[in-house]
This record gives structure tokens, sequence and C-alpha cells, in this order.
């Protein structure tokens, strides 16, 4: 495999080994070693532990933003509708549920593979899954919650 550098970030990782001219890179140069894009796509690294540490970070941290953790599961923030639409779960979903209710929870991955959450169906709304529901809109809006004296 042939890296290609563009002011000293690896901006390629391919089979073939590139003309700087063409591909308008600083240098290119032969590697044995496995390299991977980083996550926010600004260059490639290699797959090494420290790698594998931000990666995981990196997956725990999306998922933590796209998801919210109840005593039910895990809820997803933004719900796609049977329709195609999509729905927020805090201000569009969760006034019209009712305890009894059938729910879709998410179990949490482990972030340090390519695992993805897993569904959980057959749970209920209970009155406790509600309060916390209502307790993580008013987290999101006012910022995590402290404990009173």
């Amino acid at each position: 495999m042939y890296l290609g550098y563009q002011n000293e970030k690896i901006v390629f990782y391919t089979e073939k080994e590139l003309d700087p001219l063409t591909y308008n890179i600083d240098k290119s140069e032969y590697t044995d070693k496995e390299y991977v894009l980083r996550d926010d796509c600004s260059e490639y690294v290699l797959k090494d532990e420290a790698w594998q540490k931000e990666h995981t970070e990196f997956r725990e941290k999306e998922f933590k933003a796209e998801f919210f953790e109840t005593s039910l599961g895990w809820i997803k923030r933004i719900v796609k509708m049977k329709d195609e639409t999509t729905r927020d779960f805090l201000s569009d979903i969760l006034p019209r549920l009712r305890v009894g209710v059938p729910i879709i929870t998410y179990n949490i991955p482990d972030f340090g593979t390519e695992e993805l959450p897993t569904q959980n169906t057959g749970v209920t709304v209970t009155q406790e899954f509600i309060n916390e529901c209502d307790n993580q809109l008013l987290n999101d809006f006012y910022g995590e919650s402290k404990e009173s004296d």
C-alpha cells in the first residue's frame, strides 16, 4: 500500500503508487502497515491502539448525541416514522405517549467494535419512563441537573 502526503498529513492510502504532480501531493511512499481514515475524515492514521482508543471514544460520543438513556433502554432522539418523515422524540412523541403503549428502545453497542445498537421490542411505556423523558427534556434545555441542597 502507498501513502500520499500533503502538508505532512496522509491524504491518500492506496494500492498504487501516486504521482505527486497528478495528485497534488508532496510525496508518496510504500508502507506495509494498515492505515484508516480518521473519524473526522481529516487524514489517514496508523491503525493502532491510539487510533482504536480515539475511534471508540468517537463512536461513544456520537451514540450519546443520537440517543439518551432511560430505565427501559436507550431512546433515539430523532425517530423516523412509517411515512419516512422524522420527529423529535422528546418534543413531538413524548407528549402523546401513555403508560402501557409499546415502544422501541435500544441496547448500547460495544464501541470498541463496529457493532450497531440492537432494538428491544415488546417494551411498554411506564410512568417512570415518562418522568425520565421529561427530565431529559429539561436537562437538554437547562443543562445537566444538579442535586438540590
